[in-house]
């Protein structure tokens, strides 16, 4: 019965606890402010793609015409000499204002990934800081339980001392340990505090949150780099690059100019001017053709970039994976080590109390069973970590 009890516990805090580590997430999502300010970002790029597509602004100036030396104002001895209105617009060609738009639809669509990426490592972040404030309940129900072994003892040296089979010194020491229970219940609380709030910033706001006994994840069964953020946004980006060399590909072709005015001049008709003009692209292998191959060197070195990204991620998983491995191995030996040093304990506090062992030889057994118990608890924080780390990978 006491290990079905033990069985349905477990499972029941791994319930909660995942419950809770996801009602946390959840809250950071809608309340993280940096994560807001990706959706206006995005906008912002869309509106910037409205704006490439339009024309520039039309110009409007004034003119005094031909105007004599020795008069600072149109004269009819001068038929010459007028005041003029000109308007004047540059018309850009389709072709360059719908390539210039779409370069910005490109990195409006990049923006999704940037918040992704971002998102992956928010919830990486939360993970880690959970399992802290996690570990600090388990480090303060472990001290507990060193407090009250340790009070047991006390108890135990306190009534052979009324007899005078155990001495002061026994009882002091026991005394002395329970002092740096409490030093290390500190510690624990000063952890939890300091998680809390960090992860109170993360999370955006204030949020309940009561942790629970450390369990053990499962490592990543599968896993695909192809999935992971960093690559996929690589790969955006070789598009807006992409998008970037069909622009510079048309950035030759010619601009139209075109240009209306009106001269006023005194005393005799007045004067209506027409121009258009366009640009020519005398120096295209020396000027625009640069353009274009800037761009391709940029993209080739974006492929190159993404190499590198893919073997990172690569590596960073295999280094996970060996960590956890190795790590799972750790935790096994010293469970199996703790088993051993409580059956050592047993076997050492019946011999004290027929006088055939010392305390410190007890306490110090002791000892060694805590540091093993803190040393287990760290492990799994570790490894719960480990595994937060290799998802964000994903």
């Amino acid at each position: 019965m006491k290990l079905i009890a033990g069985l349905l516990f477990l499972i029941l805090s791994g319930v909660g606890l995942a419950g809770e580590l996801d009602r946390l997430i959840e809250f950071a999502l809608k309340n993280n402010p940096r994560l807001k300010s990706y959706e206006r970002v995005k906008e912002s790029f869309k509106y910037r793609a409205k704006y490439s597509e339009s024309l520039p602004n039309p110009q409007l100036s004034f003119a005094l015409n031909n105007i004599d030396t020795d008069k600072y104002f149109p004269d009819k001895s001068n038929p010459m000499s007028s005041f003029a209105l000109y308007l004047s617009q540059k018309y850009v060609l389709p072709v360059k204002r719908e390539r210039s738009s779409a370069i910005f639809l490109q990195k409006s669509r990049e923006v999704d990934l940037k918040k992704e990426k971002f998102t992956k490592e928010l919830v990486r972040r939360l993970k880690e800081l959970y399992w802290e404030f996690s570990y600090s309940f388990e480090m303060e129900r472990i001290l507990r339980d060193i407090e009250g072994e340790i009070k047991a003892l006390i108890d135990i040296t306190e009534e052979k001392y009324r007899y005078g089979k155990a001495l002061l010194s026994d009882l002091i020491l026991l005394k002395v340990e329970l002092v740096r229970v409490e030093e290390r219940l500190a510690k624990a609380r000063r952890i939890r505090e300091t998680s809390l709030e960090r992860i109170y910033a993360l999370a955006g706001g204030e949020i309940e949150l009561k942790g629970s006994e450390l369990s053990t994840l499962d490592f990543l069964s599968e896993f695909d780099p192809e999935k992971n953020v960093d690559v996929k946004l690589m790969k955006e980006q070789l598009k807006v690059v992409k998008k970037e060399i069909d622009r510079a590909k048309v950035e030759h072709y010619p601009d139209l100019f075109l240009s209306a005015g009106y001269g006023i001049r005194p005393d005799i008709p007045n004067l209506i001017t027409l121009r258009v003009g366009l640009t020519l692209p005398v120096w295209k292998s020396k000027r625009e053709d640069m353009l274009v191959l800037e761009k391709k060197e940029r993209y080739g070195s974006k492929l190159f970039e993404l190499e590198d990204v893919k073997l990172r991620i690569k590596g960073e998983y295999g280094a996970l994976y060996d960590s956890y491995r190795i790590t799972s191995e750790i935790l096994k030996t010293v469970e199996k080590e703790i088993k051993e040093k409580r059956k050592e304990i047993e076997a050492l506090l019946i011999a004290y109390e027929y006088e055939k062992t010392d305390i410190r030889d007890i306490l110090r057994a002791y000892r060694f069973l805590w540091s093993l118990e803190f040393d287990r608890a760290k492990l799994i924080k570790e490894l719960n970590q480990i595994v937060a780390k290799a998802e964000a990978l994903q």
